[in-house]
């Protein structure tokens, strides 16, 4: 299980889609320091980052964010990502990272960058 909590990720993401990029880099970093056991985890962190700054409109969170059928289905995705993690032998932290974004983007501002151009 990883180190770094849901809430801790909450507020990484909140910093994120608010275009607030050097504070959601702090974030990571700190991340890094505290808890370097959990490297996967945090590169999965990592990726979404480098994913919402470069506008990848290919990634799964800019689909669940301009997709309302990719949205719809976001509790589906949680089960595949689940079982994915198991057949690759327990609880991948890389995995288990992007079931706690996928499960908090509820509790979440809309990225500023989906809003901006008028997409989601």
């Amino acid at each position: 299980m990883a180190e770094v909590s849901q809430k801790e990720v909450a507020m990484f993401l909140e910093q994120l889609f608010r275009n607030r990029f050097a504070e959601a880099e702090r974030i990571l970093q700190q991340f890094e320091e505290k808890t370097p056991r959990d490297k996967r985890y945090i590169h999965a962190l990592k990726g979404i980052y480098l994913s919402y700054m470069g506008e990848d409109s290919d990634s799964l969170l800019y689909m669940i964010y301009t997709n309302e059928e990719v949205r719809k289905r976001r509790k589906e995705i949680i089960r595949h990502i689940e079982k994915l993690s198991k057949l690759l032998g327990g609880e991948d932290p890389y995995f288990v990272a992007w079931r706690d974004v996928l499960q908090l983007l509820d509790k979440l501002p809309k990225p500023a960058k989906t809003t901006a151009t008028g997409e989601g």
